[in-house]
């Protein structure tokens, strides 16, 4: 059996229902026989707007319903899940079939380096990012519990979060400097992972921030509403993505200087 897509799709207005369905016109290019498992966040009016073009997929498809959050449903599955499955988010395009030899770690993505990060206003730690990712649950759980024995046995051994979202504290003086370590970076820390090659990246962009951009926007220093509109109005124009990306990331390193 093919390993499936788990997909989460959280719209909070009409007015992100582009950003939230994106990848619905593209998903059968990169996993054309998989099984998709659509969960459709906090139902609401907009959300059968969501299920309608939902329908248009075709094969292997199942939608459900859950009031979540993107972390804690990404935890879920792996505390659930006994087989390797793929997450995939929303504003993900497709531009050809996506193939992947697993090398036996316990997650698979694209590698984010660390960067300031000017909404959170925190410096947001390296990690392989969600947008599109291979998880072996088992392997996980494993990871996890090899990573945790590492330390003196009980009562000292620490209580570590590999998934969700943290904000770390560091003081300098009299100020302070916010580590992000966004969801599953912690795992990346601690036992690594795999990166998806160069031909990897060629078969899929991602937009970033897509289902919130209306929120992060202010704070960016270029236009992304734009750019994620010239994308919903030819996703031709997603193309090549990653090497810009990449190169704002390395602009981006450390909080700008006032």
């Amino acid at each position: 059996m093919k390993e499936p897509v788990h997909i989460l799709i959280t719209c909070r207005k009409p007015e992100l229902l582009p950003a939230a369905t994106l990848v619905f016109r593209t998903l059968r290019i990169g996993f054309p026989d998989a099984p998709i498992i659509l969960t459709i966040n906090r139902p609401s009016e907009v959300q059968i707007l969501v299920r309608v073009q939902a329908k248009a997929i075709p094969g292997d498809v199942t939608v459900q319903y859950r009031s979540t959050r993107h972390d804690l449903w990404i935890r879920d599955l792996i505390s659930q899940k006994m087989k390797p499955f793929w997450i995939c988010d929303t504003d993900v395009i497709f531009f050809k079939r996506f193939e992947h030899s697993p090398d036996g770690s316990a997650i698979a993505g694209v590698r984010t380096p660390d960067f300031y990060e000017p909404w959170t206003r925190t410096q947001y730690r390296e990690r392989l990012q969600t947008c599109l990712m291979r998880i072996d649950p088992c392997q996980f759980r494993e990871s996890a519990a090899n990573y945790r024995d590492s330390f003196p046995p009980e009562p000292f051994r620490p209580e570590i979060e590999f998934i969700l979202q943290q904000w770390q504290p560091e003081r300098n003086g009299a100020g302070v400097r916010t580590h992000f370590y966004d969801t599953l970076a912690m795992a990346w820390h601690a036992f690594g992972g795999q990166e998806f090659t160069q031909e990897q990246l060629e078969c899929f962009s991602h937009l970033n921030c897509a289902t919130y951009a209306d929120l992060i926007a202010p704070s960016v220093d270029f236009d992304m509403l734009g750019a994620h509109a010239a994308v919903y109005e030819d996703i031709n124009n997603a193309r090549d993505l990653w090497p810009k990306q990449f190169e704002w990331f390395r602009n981006h390193a450390h909080k700008p200087q006032l």
